[in-house]
Order: structure tokens, then sequence, then C-alpha cells
């Protein structure tokens, strides 16, 4: 019966089953027998081409038991573990594959188990044991592919319903105006302004669209879950055109404005503020890869590479932002310069500043890039290391306080600033009169009291750096089992675990 069932869903998804022993199974990509991959494992130098080339090597295990060397993946399905020492008895099943879930913005990971579908041992040209295991999910790079799939909608008739006003309000630029989701709940009637909430034009007079207060990024998400359901063009239609709002937003030099067309203030910086920047690029991130709700032919080839240049440049934009001050790297300000990447102020009491609040999801997004390139590993570990300089332990901010102390002495607690003085990286506060204060107090009761000076921005950010790392759904090797031995009786470190760390590819020439 089981068999039955993997057959009809492999055919569902046009993927082939190798019959006979010793054959390896694989979803949607180019099909194994355990001879041919072993095979390719010993062109890569993976595995020794032979036995009896390693018999008289056997290394020394230096300490009490064995651990794991490296882990590496190949062909998009398999995953090869190898240890730092030879077992006599080896049991692939000592090792566990896990991933870390892929809900990475929200930096609340955990481990999941990876199903194996079939695996063998081996020994390479240094006489120590290697485990081949195939996984039943695909693999890219080094990590598996994240769940590419959505809920159906409970109420399709009221999703299409917001959909269709959704559209209605698009402003002829592709974008939406400024808390959109209030004027949506009915369609535009066709006489009142499409910039009715915030009243935004451009210096030419002209409706701007926006990303701040999660708009036109929302919008599209939403357009997109009622296209995969009932496939009508115009909801395609609507998402390239917002597609290519934000490719208007975006400057030459990468960076992403809050604003298009062009309002004559701050709205015109590349805007950190309100994740305004981050929340668009993660949109962009999810249509590149087809993850939910972007997971049917919404975007083209033709668009997908536009958001891949896209992206890279909004990296490149962010990695030349980062702040140096006292000579060092270290975070971001809620506003930058376009051009000379300097950061500036927002609004009269947001001054040019390191935001303690803003930097947290550029850093996020940073750690999510699949190619994590040295630049931006030293501008992580940067970031990072400033959140640790800079926390305030022992403390915890109370918003509104009715004390008037605002941070308070908890021992549990840990606090940072919302800005930073560039030079000395003193907390910095300041009422709309824009001149700067030292002490909170300082400021007048309406800002002091209707602002966010300090949050604990920092302590999860710091966690998943020391612990997880940079991957989500990478893949993890732990070792659970002692079966495996040694000559001299050794077993695997239990416990012990490390990341895949390259995708090994084959040259054919």
């Amino acid at each position: 019966m089981k068999s039955l069932i993997k057959r009809t869903i492999c055919a569902a998804l046009g993927c082939v089953i190798l019959a006979g022993a010793g054959s390896v199974e694989t979803f949607g990509g180019k099909v194994y027998s355990e001879d041919s991959l072993r095979k390719e494992l010993k062109e890569l130098g993976v595995i020794a081409e032979s036995e009896q080339k390693v018999r008289y090597k056997v290394p020394e295990v230096t300490g009490e038991n064995v651990s794991v060397a490296s882990v590496e993946t190949y062909g998009g399905k398999y995953v090869i573990v190898t240890l730092d020492g030879r077992f006599e008895t080896a049991d692939s099943s000592d090792i566990t594959l896990k991933k870390y879930s892929d809900n990475w913005y929200d930096l609340k990971p955990e481990l999941s188990d990876i199903e194996v579908v079939s695996n063998f041992s081996a020994l390479n040209d240094k006489g120590v044991t290697v485990f081949v295991y195939e996984i039943n999910e695909e693999i890219d790079g080094i990590r598996v592919v994240p769940d590419r799939t959505g809920e159906n909608f409970e109420d399709l008739e009221a999703a299409v319903e917001l959909a269709d006003n959704y559209l209605s309000w698009q402003m002829d630029h592709g974008g939406w105006d400024k808390s959109v989701e209030e004027q949506a709940l009915e369609a535009w009637n066709g006489t009142d302004p499409k910039n009715k909430f915030s009243g935004w034009s451009s210096v030419d007079g002209e409706p701007i669209g926006t990303i701040d207060n999660s708009s036109t990024y929302t919008q599209m998400r939403q357009i997109a879950a009622v296209y995969r359901e009932v496939r009508d063009e115009k909801y395609k239609e609507s998402v390239e055109k917002g597609l290519d709002f934000i490719f208007k937003l975006q400057y030459p030099s990468g960076g992403l404005a809050q604003v298009y067309p062009r309002r004559g203030n701050y709205s015109d910086y590349v805007t950190f503020n309100d994740n305004a920047t981050i929340s668009t690029l993660i949109m962009l991130e999810d249509m590149d890869e087809g993850v939910y709700p972007f997971d049917s032919d919404i975007i083209s080839e033709e668009y997908r590479e536009k958001i891949e240049v896209c992206l890279d440049k909004a990296t490149d934009y962010i990695l030349k932002a980062q702040i140096v001050s006292g000579g060092k790297l270290t975070a971001w300000c809620a506003q930058h310069d376009p051009v000379t990447y300097e950061p500036m102020g927002g609004r009269a009491y947001e001054l040019p500043s390191i935001s303690g609040a803003e930097s947290k999801p550029v850093i996020k997004f940073l750690m999510n890039r699949k190619e994590q390139t040295e630049e931006i590993k030293n501008a992580v570990e940067c970031a990072v290391q400033w959140y640790k300089d800079s926390k305030i332990k022992g403390y915890t901010y109370v918003k509104k306080d009715p004390d008037n102390i605002y941070f308070v002495q908890d021992e549990d607690s840990s606090l940072w600033y919302r800005f930073y003085e560039i030079g000395t990286n003193r907390a910095i506060f300041c009422d709309r009169d824009g001149v700067k204060k030292y002490d909170l107090l300082e400021v007048g009761e309406e800002r002091r009291n209707g602002y966010t000076w300090a949050g604990a921005w920092g302590k999860d950010i710091i966690e998943i750096y020391d612990t997880v790392g940079y991957y989500p759904n990478r893949i993890e090797a732990v070792a659970t089992g002692t079966a495996s031995k040694t000559a001299e009786g050794k077993t695997l470190s239990r416990g012990s675990q490390i990341s895949a760390e390259r995708q090994l590819t084959l040259s054919k020439n």
C-alpha cells in the first residue's frame, strides 16, 4: 500500500522510481542508483576509490569519542557527513539530519528532523567513515527548500472582493497609498483621490505610492494569494504593476525610497524605518524562491530576473550604508542618503544616528541571504557586536511610565536605546524642536510618552547569532546514537552537531 501511495505521488510530481535492490529514489531531480552515486562521489574525492587503498590508513582518534568533521550536500538531494574517525561497525542511523524552521524573520527557529529515504556508509581516502544520505526534501545549496505552499482561504469570495477593491485603489504608477486597508473596505468610487488617507503628493502634485505602514507589499501579497486560487490575469497584471513601482522606488545605488514619485522631504531617503525597505525585500525574496503566495506562475522569468537584480543591488547598498563609528563598523540609521549612503534624519525628533530598532531587521535580512559572502558575514558580525557592546543590562523600558522613570531596574532584562549618537554611542533623545538631548526627562511629555525610545531589540538577534547562525533551513547533522564503534570501542559524541558547509559540484568536461 505504501508503495502504491508513493508511486501515485511520484506520478503526480513527474518523478521517477527505480526498481530493484540498491536503487535510490529522488523526487523531481536526477535519479541515482547507489552504484552511480558512489561513482560520482569517488570522482569528487568524497569517498575512496576502493577500501583496499585505505585499509592500513586508520587515523587515530585523539579525543574521547568520534565527532562529525564536516557536512556537505550534493545533487539537490544528498547529504554527505564525514566523521573524524574510522568505525569498524558503522551505523548511519547514529546521525540525525535536522533543519531549522523557515520562520526566520520571527527569530523563533526550531530544529525538526529531515526524513531520510536511503543511506550508506563508505571510507574516504584518509580512512575515515563517511555517511551518505538521500533526504525526502529538495536541497538548495546547503539548506533545504522552504515550504512553498500555503493554506486556502476560508472565505474565497471575501478574499476576491478585497483583492478587487485593492485593484481599484492601485495608482497608475503601481503603488498604493499609506494605510490603504481602511479605504479598501470599499471599492474606489472613481472620484476620490487615491491618496485620500495620507494626502501625500509629489513635488509635482501627483499622488504618491509608498511602502510605509505596510503599504504596497501587503496588497501585492493579498492579490497574489487570490491569483493562485482563481488564476485571473488581472491579478497577475496588478502584481507586475506593483513590481514596476518597486523598481521605480529603487535608486541606482540600490536603496529603496519610502515613496514614489519623490516627495521632496525625508520620505525620499532610503528608508529602514518601520521595516519599510526590509519588508519589501522579504516579499521579493519570497517571489524569487516561489514561496507562498507566489507559488504559482504569477512571477514570470522576466520579472524574476529583475527581482534578483533588485535584491542584489539592495544588498550592496545596505553593506555600503553600514555606519562606521569610532573606526568600527556598527549598524544602520533609520534613513540613509541614496547617493552618499550617509545616515539622515527623519521627522524632527528622529536625528541622524545609529538605530537600535531599525538595525535589527537589516541584520536579519543579511543573515537570510543565500549567498553568504565574506562581506555579508563581516557586516553581520560587526553589527551584532555593536548590539553586544551597546546593551544596557539590568534594565527594562516602560513606555508612558506614570512614575517618569522609563528605564526601570530589572536584573532579568536588557534594553537598547532607539537612537545612539554617532561617534560616542551615547543615547540621544529629541523633541519636535529637533534639539538633541541626552536625558529623556528633558523631552516634553507629548514626545516623551508618544514615542518608543528603547526596547529589547538586541536580545534575540544576539541569541540567534550565537547559536543558530546565518542560515534558515540549513542542514544540521546531529550525533544522536552510539551504535557505531571504532576498533578501540569509541563511539560518536552524542549531542555534537555541525552545519552543512558547502555544496559539492561535479564538473563534467
